[in-house]
């Protein structure tokens, strides 16, 4: 009798610590949810979490459309992961849309006898699904998607247990999904006013229409091929937008003169850098975009300006600019000049490689030149 007890007590502490490696796990997992602000990092995480806490051998988040009212395979595991995205199911077709019509979790222990079961993506992934367990993804009492975990690996049915997991994972998930989009919307509101500063820019000269979007669009190219992360990529894109603000404070008389400027003239326009810093260094959000917006005329040589800096002690972001500032100068047509085919433009930044321009950056534009669309056909009148 006393050895049964004893069992019986080993059993209740092996449960018990069980259930607490889960909550740990659980709670380490929410904490990593929310340590983002970039929603493809959530979902991925959130699919990976899923698997690991409910031991499955897949798993896919689908988000509403609210224009379509359809639903998205917004991430889903697996090698295919890219064509499921452009799968699209309405409410109330397949297990996911069924969950976000019925706002609440479904559990299907074998997909062949149920007839609210789709093919529809086993037969886009190549993948057989043999059980699922779905819940909705909710903000309150709004739908923002739906979670789904498929086939266990030990061949088990999904239980109690692994339902409220996803359930708890989920409603953690769906505010970080929030959180992400809210940011997001945030995000592009700010582009779209530094955009509007950029036109307004431009509008001063109709020879540079165009140029602060081409700017930007070639410092991504680099920036990919330097492999930037997130965070720097984002400071390059604003630093390209905003690199010429400071000519705001530079006559018309010289920026729209027809021929090269006087002595005189080229003082007032070598200020606009620091000009630009002047103007920007008030809004926080900008800090790590003024080295950008200063440096973006040094050389590599130490012969450019504002502090004549050399190599590597030009900021990064300043580098970048340098050489997609020249390309798109030197390919842009002028009233007194026409500008230099793309193939005569890249000759130049190869000759001028490791004086003018950092040889790195150079080599990271050029090598996905493939990217690069002909100026001509983005903007026919157009120059910096």
């Amino acid at each position: 009798m006393a050895g049964n007890s004893l069992q019986f007590f080993k059993e209740k502490v092996n449960l018990l610590e069980k259930k607490l490696d889960v909550s740990q796990r659980l709670i380490r997992a929410i904490e990593l949810v929310n340590s983002t602000l970039d929603l493809s990092t959530i979902l991925e995480m959130l699919m990976t979490l899923a698997n690991q806490l409910i031991n499955t051998e897949a798993s896919s988040i689908l988000l509403m459309d609210e224009e379509k009212g359809q639903l998205y395979f917004a991430a889903a595991t697996g090698i295919k992961k890219e064509e499921i995205k452009k799968v699209y199911l309405n409410k109330g077709e397949g297990i996911a849309g069924w969950v976000a019509g019925h706002g609440k979790p479904l559990h299907i222990a074998d997909v062949s006898k149920d007839e609210r079961f789709t093919k529809k993506v086993d037969q886009t992934l190549g993948f057989i699904t043999r059980s699922i367990l779905a819940v909705p993804l909710k903000i309150e009492d709004k739908l923002i998607g739906v979670a789904e975990v498929v086939n266990k690996k030990d061949g088990r049915e999904f239980n109690p247990e692994d339902i409220e997991l996803l359930e708890l994972l989920s409603t953690a998930g769906a505010l970080a999904i929030q959180k992400a989009r809210l940011y997001q919307d945030l995000s592009d509101l700010f582009i779209s006013a530094v955009r509007a500063i950029a036109d307004a820019i431009e509008a001063k000269d109709p020879y540079t229409r165009g140029h602060c979007e081409r700017m930007r669009r070639f410092s991504l190219i680099i920036a990919e091929g330097l492999n930037l992360p997130e965070k720097e990529k984002k400071d390059l894109e604003l630093a390209a937008l905003l690199h010429d603000v400071g000519k705001i404070g530079v006559p018309e008389t010289i920026l729209l003169k027809d021929g090269k400027p006087t002595a005189e003239e080229w003082n007032i326009l070598r200020k606009h850098p620091i000009i630009g810093v002047e103007i920007l260094k008030e809004i926080k959000q900008l800090h790590s975009v003024l080295p950008g917006v200063k440096h973006h005329h040094e050389r590599y040589d130490g012969k450019g300006y504002p502090d004549g800096l050399s190599g590597e002690n030009i900021p990064l972001i300043a580098r970048i600019i340098a050489v997609t500032d020249s390309y798109d100068a030197m390919t842009s047509n002028r009233p007194y000049r026409k500008g230099l085919p793309e193939a005569t433009a890249q000759e130049e930044l190869l000759r001028l490689k490791g004086q003018q321009f950092d040889p790195q950056c150079v080599d990271a534009f050029l090598n996905k030149q493939e990217k690069i669309s002909p100026v001509n056909q983005l903007n026919e009148n157009s120059s910096t």
